[in-house]
């Protein structure tokens, strides 16, 4: 997982940067994540939802019984395993974790 995970980390950081500017980094998302506040934890979990939707299908094929829960607390493990990728944008963070756990299948997508 080590070396294609990180080839994989930058080449989505980079095509992330040309695309767009980043609404939060993985440190935000973390924090957000790992609140008290109620709100600060629904945020993280919409932005973790929104990116999931907006990826489905390209990035990766998300098992159609998994929650946004479910997403939302793998994000957060990654981000604890992984600090040192916390200065990264959020939503390559959220790509990354969903397409090493749902990838899709080669020569077909599924939404």
């Amino acid at each position: 997982m080590g070396t294609m995970m990180n080839k994989l980390i930058v080449l989505l950081a980079f095509c992330s940067g040309l695309a767009h500017a980043e609404f939060k980094d993985g440190n935000e998302l973390f924090q957000l994540l790992t609140s008290r506040d109620t709100l600060d934890r629904v945020d993280a979990l919409g932005y973790v939802t929104g990116v999931a939707d907006a990826l489905r299908g390209t990035i990766h094929c998300i098992s159609a019984n998994a929650t946004a829960g479910q997403i939302s607390d793998m994000t957060l493990a990654y981000l604890r395993r992984n600090p040192e990728n916390r200065h990264l944008p959020a939503d390559v963070i959220i790509a990354v974790v969903l397409k090493n756990t749902w990838p899709c299948k080669k020569g077909g997508q599924s939404l």
